[in-house]
C-alpha cells in the first residue's frame, strides 16, 4: 500500500487543501476523496514513494452520483440505470 497526497478543494474554501491517503492504486486514492462528503474538486494526486503525479482537475460530484448507481450482489457487481419520462415511474433496467 503506498501513500498518496491529494490536492483538494474543500466545500466553502476557496485555496486547495492537501490531505494525505492510503492505496494500492491511484483508483482507489480517487475513490477515498470521492467518499468524502466535503471534497468537491479533486486537482491531482501524487504518490509519495516515486513522486508520480496523476492530474485530474474535475469535480467530484458526478463521481459520487455514478458511485451510488454502482451495485454489489452476492459479489457481482453490477451498474443500476433508471430511465424516467414525463408520464411514466422509474424503469430499472438490468
Amino acid at each position: 500500500m503506498d501513500e498518496y497526497i491529494a490536492t483538494v478543494l474543500m466545500e466553502g474554501e476557496e485555496t486547495p487543501t492537501e490531505l494525505k491517503s492510503f492505496g494500492i492504486t491511484p483508483e482507489e486514492v480517487v475513490d477515498n476523496m470521492v467518499l468524502l462528503p466535503n471534497v468537491e474538486y479533486l486537482y491531482h494526486i501524487t504518490r509519495l514513494r516515486d513522486e508520480e503525479i496523476w492530474d485530474f482537475d474535475t469535480e467530484l460530484e458526478p463521481l459520487r452520483e455514478l458511485r451510488k448507481m454502482i451495485t454489489e450482489n452476492g459479489g457481482d457487481i453490477g451498474l443500476k440505470i433508471s430511465i424516467t419520462t414525463d408520464d411514466e415511474d422509474d424503469t430499472t433496467l438490468h
